[in-house]
């Protein structure tokens, strides 16, 4: 049964091709009737445009929020992120200051997003330059601020801020608040006059400011004496301040509250917290404490969670007493409670109601899951210790997260089962499989995809191996072995032929990669009418470049041409500009520009498609690439160039833990292409270069110096004739008549 609201509620997730972002995450604080004026600390703001990062940097309490809440009613063009813990999924983090971005400015960062989306691309080495060159572009400036990040604890997403903030363009600033100092290059930037900071002491509030708080803003009427004594026991922290007007509201003796307060900052706000707490009426009191679970409040959510009717009148009659609720939202239906009170009625819920945790945790898991609040459903599943619930919800929804890029959300989602309640789930292990290969942790992947295959097939029948088949022969391609990749990928077609795109995909690769052309070929252009016919842009690139290859091998160089065009221009109309599918028709079409005598285009065209490839780890199409351009730079009479390719082509494959030896197969034959080529120049039967031998090279090199042969074969522990025979094969082999034109001829080709 669905959730009924009363109201809209925004989801994290949908049926639709994109994401969607909740959007009381991006929506200001509003500016509080009680608030006053810090002119000083306003202008600070205000004046800091030449700074690309200004940082407010305090513990919890000290008015970060309601200082940015004034600063933002009177500025342009500023764009708000309240942050939490569920930002530490890079993809979700990066998703939501993009949509924080585009509330001011709409159509900024499409670029990004579009690169964001395809596998591989990095947020660093893909992603922020292309955000920076959008950011660049704008004519107005615009202001990010991140409030809460000190909830962000994710390395990358730190690596990434900082890439940004030492890049950005003078069109754009960011703004952080936060109970610690960020882990970025602050000395850095403070040195380079580039950081603004406002900390705790220029937080606090002064005597003047103190006395307009209580007694102009609230109302209370204090004496000079009260004031100063409150002053003294909070020392100017707002927070407590504001927790003692609460307390103070409606005492006949104000003084003597006052001289009640004991302690240090924590102990003050403790106490005026309890005290505020223990004046309300009993019912409410275990609203407040059972609703204390809850990240974010609605009134339907706190109805589901504590039991009851009227929840959105209560936080309504809660806003407008000023009892520590926020609003989220500028139609009042979602709110959080302030952080410090959110904090003791937990620990107060754990004291006095311990055992109705779990149940109120099940409740907000059940209600956000029909809500469409998956995040927030797992969380509180996770919390209660609902294995079933939390089951259901990874096993229905991880999908759509991966596919968004959400690989730490479903990581941390998995990593929260226990291994075995995973290992009796066939779907789950394969979730764990299909996370783990994205993150590269490919041992750990073929260790599920093991598990999977032990694991009972699902309740209702789809016990299906294909996805597990199409998955190994994945990973047994990034591993190289290509005959397993095969293998696998025929098993997966086997097994579900109408649901085997994806092994298609892998055994038309495979086969072209094999040369087994013959059969290669029709399976590929059936693979590529079934992705187009299902809209699938993506996988149809991939077989469009593929066919283009097989053409091309086939000596079919015009089709080859057609087919490479084709992919390249369906890969711009679908926006998968960044996407690793089209590196094979990148290479293919550079391939051709250089039958075209564009050696310099068709180098660049190759090393896109290289650089696409490498993002996957797709090591055939990188090894496909290099020696692409190798044979263009021996084209180019750059044979030392050629080398070095072929040597990185060889390091490729010499990365790979199970290459077999189709792996390298294409570099021998790139090789004997090359040396074939080379003869025919030379008109002669010597030897090519690389064929010289790991004796023959450390010989070469000590040709270079002035040591005789017989000093040569005292250095190497090799007898005199042995250096001389070496000696005889290396000229051979360069097409050399001296020693002085060896080394000559070994300098141009790079050897020394």
């Amino acid at each position: 049964m669905a959730a009924k609201t009363g109201e809209r509620v925004e989801a994290d997730r949908s049926n639709a091709s994109g994401p969607v972002v909740l959007e009381t995450k991006l929506t200001r604080p509003p500016v509080r009737s009680e608030q006053i004026a810090r002119t000083e600390l306003l202008q600070r703001l205000r004046g800091d445009t030449e700074r690309a990062l200004t940082v407010l940097a305090a513990p919890p309490g000290f008015g970060k929020t309601t200082l940015l809440a004034a600063w933002l009613a009177e500025a342009d063009r500023v764009a708000w992120l309240s942050l939490d813990e569920d930002d530490n999924d890079p993809a979700r983090f990066f998703l939501y200051a993009v949509a924080a971005l585009r509330s001011v400015e709409p159509g900024l960062g499409a670029q990004a997003l579009a690169a964001h989306r395809t596998p591989g691309a990095g947020l660093v080495d893909v992603v922020l330059p292309i955000l920076l060159n959008e950011l660049a572009a704008q004519e107005m400036e615009v202001v990010l601020v991140l409030d809460d990040y000190h909830l962000i604890t994710n390395d990358q997403i730190h690596e990434a801020l900082a890439y940004l903030v030492e890049r950005m363009p003078a069109s754009f600033r960011l703004v952080l608040a936060t109970r610690q100092d960020p882990p970025l290059p602050l000395g850095r930037l403070r040195a380079r006059g580039q950081l603004a900071e406002l900390r705790a002491g220029e937080l606090r509030f002064s005597d003047e400011e103190t006395s307009a708080f209580l007694n102009n803003a609230l109302g209370l009427g204090l004496s000079v004496e009260d004031i100063e004594r409150l002053q003294a026991r909070t020392e100017g922290w707002p927070a407590a301040l504001y927790l003692a007007a609460l307390t103070l509201r409606g005492r006949s003796d104000p003084t003597s509250v006052i001289e009640a307060f004991a302690g240090d900052d924590r102990h003050v706000v403790d106490y005026l917290t309890g005290e505020v707490l223990a004046r309300q009426a009993p019912e409410l009191q275990t609203f407040l404490l059972r609703t204390s679970i809850l990240t974010r409040l609605c009134g339907p959510l706190c109805d589901a969670v504590a039991e009851t009717a009227g929840s959105g009148r209560i936080l309504d009659e809660l806003e407008r007493s000023n009892l520590l609720l926020v609003p989220l939202d500028a139609k009042r239906h979602w709110y959080r409670y302030h952080p410090l009170f959110a904090e003791l009625l937990r620990r107060e819920l754990e004291r006095t109601e311990p055992g109705t945790v779990a149940a109120l945790h099940r409740r907000a898991s059940n209600w956000c899951g029909h809500a469409g609040l998956i995040v927030e459903a797992a969380n509180h599943a996770n919390a209660a210790g609902d294995i079933d619930a939390a089951v259901e919800l990874v096993g229905r929804h991880w999908s759509w997260f991966l596919d968004q890029g959400q690989l730490t959300t479903v990581s941390r989602w998995l990593d929260a089962l226990p291994a075995s309640v995973i290992a009796d789930n066939r779907m789950l292990c394969f979730a764990a499989a299909m996370v783990t290969s994205h993150m590269r942790r490919l041992d750990e992947a073929e260790r599920w995809l093991e598990t999977a295959d032990r694991a009972p097939a699902a309740a209702d029948g789809d016990g299906s191996a294909a996805p597990l088949e199409a998955l190994r022969a994945w990973l047994r391609l990034l591993r190289g072995d290509v005959h397993g990749t095969i293998a696998a990928a025929r098993r997966a077609i086997t097994t579900t032929p109408a649901a085997a795109l994806p092994a298609q995909l892998m055994l038309g690769s495979a086969l072209w990669w094999a040369q087994q052309l013959t059969e290669a070929k029709p399976l590929v252009e059936a693979a590529s009418r079934t992705a187009r016919a299902a809209g699938a842009a993506g996988p149809a690139v991939f077989m469009l470049g593929v066919r283009a290859a097989i053409e091309f091998e086939l000596s079919d160089v015009g089709q080859a041409a057609t087919l490479a065009r084709d992919a390249l221009a369906l890969t711009r109309r679908s926006g998968l500009d960044e996407h690793p599918f089209s590196a094979t028709a990148h290479v293919v079409h550079g391939k051709i520009r250089a039958r075209h005598g564009k050696p310099n285009e068709a180098t660049a065209e190759i090393e896109r498609g290289i650089q696409l490839a490498e993002r996957v780890n797709a090591w055939h199409v990188q090894i496909y690439g290099v020696l692409a351009v190798a044979e263009i730079r021996h084209s180019a009479h750059e044979p030392a160039a050629a080398r070095r390719l072929l040597a990185r082509a060889r390091a490729i494959v010499g990365a790979l833990r199970d290459a077999d030896e189709l792996a390298g197969a294409r570099i021998e034959q790139t090789e004997r292409t090359l040396r074939l080529r080379s003869a025919r120049k030379r008109d002669t039967d010597a030897a090519p270069y690389w064929e010289l031998s790991e004796r023959e090279l450390a010989v070469l090199r000590l040709l270079e110096s002035k040591l005789s042969q017989r000093e040569i074969a005292g250095e190497l522990y090799l007898s005199f004739n042995t250096v001389k025979t070496h000696t005889r094969a290396i000229f051979r082999k360069l097409g050399a008549a001296s020693r002085a034109e060896a080394v000559a001829r070994a300098r141009e080709l790079g050897l020394l």
